[in-house]
């Protein structure tokens, strides 16, 4: 999976949400990524998580995705995160 993959992958959670991807080895299966998402409102960080690893369930079931570090915010929360 490419990293464009993942991204348009994790981009299905809701309209509206930002990805950003970084393969963490030049391998294309151990990621970082970084999700903004209006789905995330009122949810702890671990049912944001959930919600990233559900759309995801098949690609890291066959190792597709071998590794995956997550980043989640509510666009809100990602306003303060980088000072605006």
């Amino acid at each position: 999976m490419t990293p464009d993959q993942l991204k348009a992958r994790i981009e299905t959670i809701a309209p509206g949400t930002n990805v950003e991807v970084m393969d963490l080895t030049g391998t294309q299966d151990h990621y970082q990524a970084v999700v903004v998402s209006p789905a995330f409102q009122g949810k702890m960080m671990i049912e944001q998580h959930r919600l990233v690893f559900g759309v995801l369930q098949s690609e890291i079931d066959s190792g597709e995705v071998h590794a995956l570090t997550l980043k989640t915010f509510t666009p809100d929360q990602y306003k303060k995160f980088i000072g605006e």
